[in-house]
């Protein structure tokens, strides 16, 4: 599939632009989930922080019954941005009252129930995530703005919105990137990552659909519903963990072992696969375990010295930086 010569422009002097569409639908037929699924079968606005405070006490939330609605801080629903078990993630439009037309953007979830949760247990996992997503605050990492409970009495996390859609939607769009490209959104991703790990955070879920983009091609890491506190600031070693966790593609080997391992390692083995889809626009494996053909095959090529071919047609710096991730 031919790649899309408007997406990024390149200078003289080596530097780039990213220039993504903004893919906001108000036709239920070409929104975000419906792409998805079809994928299954085969200018973004910054959220001004000084106009909208944070939750912290997640025991007393902003509800109807106090004033306050999700739709008179943050406007009205206009398109589903995506669906899952647990939660409806949900755009949001925010007239400007000073600015006319213009209007404030935001990414509401709303967590899910699930079946058999007790409503403490779905309070502790709505405000687990808030709590893990409002300590990072970087550049490449989602601003978590507010928790609070809308009109059903469902949890909803307010976050900023990237219109430029998910790295899934943007793969499934180009077929694949070419290296600077690729290596662009790559260090945005570790630089974001850096910072998770450096804080004590384990993401546990990295795959395309989890990585945001703005339409100026600032990468964004997103969901932290299955992050994991591996160390807290006033401990000196960090915790192991164990159990599956996150998408089957991306998962480690380790995972699939009774043995703890390394939460934060999981996560660089996903950057990894990320990375060889970005350029190759296909999944390595179904899941990285000795009964998948392919990984087998991975680790027999590996395992010989020939290297695995969908690596080894990388150049220089991209294969040896991958071929350390996914090892």
């Amino acid at each position: 599939m031919a790649m899309n010569p408007d997406r990024i422009k390149y200078h003289a002097n080596g530097d780039h632009e990213h220039h993504l569409a903004n893919t906001v639908r108000l036709n239920d037929k070409d929104s975000t989930i419906t792409r998805f699924i079809q994928w299954i079968k085969k200018g973004d606005q910054a959220v001004p922080s000084d106009r909208v405070p944070l939750a912290t006490d997640f025991d007393t939330l902003p509800s109807t019954a106090s004033g306050e609605s999700i739709e008179s801080n943050y406007g009205r629903y206009k398109e589903v941005l995506a669906w899952g078990s647990s939660s409806t993630v949900k755009l949001s439009y925010k007239p400007d009252p000073h600015h006319g037309p213009k209007a404030y953007t935001y990414a509401v979830k709303a967590f899910r129930q699930r079946a058999n949760e007790s409503q403490t247990a779905y309070h502790k996992r709505a405000s687990a995530e808030f709590c893990i997503a409002t300590t990072l605050q970087h550049k490449n990492i989602v601003h978590t703005i507010d928790l609070m409970n809308d009109d059903h009495g469902r949890m909803c996390q307010v976050m900023e919105f990237c219109a430029a859609g998910d790295l899934c939607a943007i793969l499934i769009s180009a077929g694949r990137l070419d290296e600077t490209e690729a290596d662009c959104l790559f260090k945005q991703m570790m630089r974001g990552l850096a910072y998770c790990h450096g804080k004590g955070v384990a993401h546990r879920d990295l795959k395309p659909e989890n990585i945001l983009l703005t339409t100026t091609g600032c990468l964004k890491i997103s969901d932290f519903g299955m992050a994991e506190c591996v160390q807290y600031a006033w401990e000196k070693t960090s915790h192991r963990s164990k159990g599956l966790q996150g998408s089957k593609p991306y998962q480690a080997p380790e995972v699939y072992t009774t043995e703890r391992f390394d939460a934060r390692a999981i996560d660089v083995w996903a950057t990894g696969v990320i990375y060889v889809a970005m350029r190759t626009a296909h999944l390595m494996w179904s899941k990285a375990e000795s009964t998948d053909a392919v990984f087998k095959k991975f680790l027999v090529s590996c395992g010989s010295g020939e290297g695995y071919r969908p690596i080894e047609q990388f150049e220089g710096v991209s294969r040896k930086v991958t071929q350390g991730r996914i090892r």
